[in-house]
């Protein structure tokens, strides 16, 4: 018969163990954010993170098979954070919610300028299971947006349409302003503001004119 306390010390030996494992790779994956913060994909060897975490590459290799898996993680971890990071507060006017989002969204390009140039230009990016976390990223942005502008624009296929599109502006003048540092953070919020509210009333325009 199994002792009750044995039992009990092996269970929490066990939890222990499992919440270590998952801290440490949690650690790793965090070291990686800070790597191809400044490298891409090409320039990060396998020696390079575990050196960062000062881990045998082994250890490495138990947690991540290869050095693939390792950046798909470290992607993933990132655009949960990107996502976080512009979810605004739900109180705000929707407009002033968009600002608030899109700075956000700035500071966090700006933060991780070369792996975000390095992800949307292609390289790795072409990966497709990094292609549907950016993907992810862009139907949970714009799936957040309609929602905020819900009571002020009806829901269509053009609205969606529309927005996609724009996020796909945001992409690309996030890249230029990256490169080229030729206007300031918030005047680039302004021009994304302005964007969208002219590309939201067209939609709507559009929505009206097949109404009639």
């Amino acid at each position: 018969m199994i002792d009750c306390k044995f039992s009990g010390s092996l269970n929490y030996m066990g939890a222990y163990m499992v919440r270590e494992r998952i801290s440490r790779r949690q650690r790793l994956i965090e070291v990686g954010v800070d790597l191809f913060c400044d490298q891409s994909y090409e320039e990060v060897a396998i020696d390079d993170i575990a050196n960062a975490a000062d881990i045998s590459k082994g250890l490495l290799y138990y947690y991540f098979p290869t050095k693939h898996d390792f950046y798909i993680a470290v992607v993933q971890y990132a655009a949960s954070q990107l996502l976080a990071a512009t979810e605004a507060d739900p109180a705000l006017e929707p407009m002033e919610r968009l600002r608030t989002s899109l700075d956000a969204y700035f500071v966090y390009v700006e933060r991780h300028a070369k792996a975000y140039i390095s992800l949307l230009r292609g390289g790795v990016g072409v990966d497709e299971q990094v292609a549907a976390i950016i993907d992810m990223v862009r139907q949970t942005y714009m799936k957040n947006i309609l929602q905020s502008f819900a009571q002020d624009t009806q829901s269509s296929a053009i609205s969606a349409i529309a927005v996609r599109g724009w996020i796909g502006f945001v992409e690309a003048t996030s890249i230029a302003w990256l490169e080229q540092r030729s206007i300031s953070r918030q005047e680039l919020c302004q021009l994304a503001m302005a964007a969208f509210t002219l590309v939201v009333h067209h939609a709507q325009g559009q929505q009206n004119f097949h109404a009639v």
